[in-house]
């Protein structure tokens, strides 16, 4: 007769669990946000970028749109940035990343940047929804 394994030492890690938050130094954010706006800006990106939001234009106030057609390329310009500074290399880490910046927007540059950041790729008629999102509802 085997011994029964304990149900506790059998479980797999749960797949469904939230990864741990990455907090951005201001420091670590304004760097984050300059060099995310450096890639953003470079014609090729530019061209990606506005192909994207040019596909959603119909509907730019439908945030499904938001994510299924334009987060994916955001993500894909901007993963070389947040992946560097430990964001998963996926919508959920660019929504993160976009999160762990804003908690410094009492700091007027990060502000900036960050507006400036997401006005690339957030359509005027979703700024209001994606920043309530990211800032926990409030």
């Amino acid at each position: 007769i085997r011994p029964r394994a304990s149900p506790n030492t059998m479980s797999a890690p749960n797949a469904f669990a939230a990864p741990p938050a990455v907090v951005l130094s201001a420091e670590q954010a304004k760097d984050a946000l300059q060099q995310t706006m450096e890639i953003l800006k470079k014609p090729e990106n530019i061209a990606k970028m506005d192909a994207a939001k040019a596909a959603m234009a119909a509907q730019p106030d439908n945030i499904m749109m938001l994510m299924m057609l334009v987060l994916p390329v955001a993500t894909e310009v901007c993963a070389p940035v947040f992946t560097k500074f430990g964001f998963p290399n996926d919508q959920g880490g660019l929504m993160a990343y976009m999160k762990a910046v804003m908690a410094h927007k009492d700091d007027a540059e990060i502000a900036a940047l960050g507006k400036e950041m997401r006005a690339t790729f957030v359509p005027e008629a979703l700024a209001a929804t994606v920043n309530m999102m990211l800032s926990g509802g409030m």
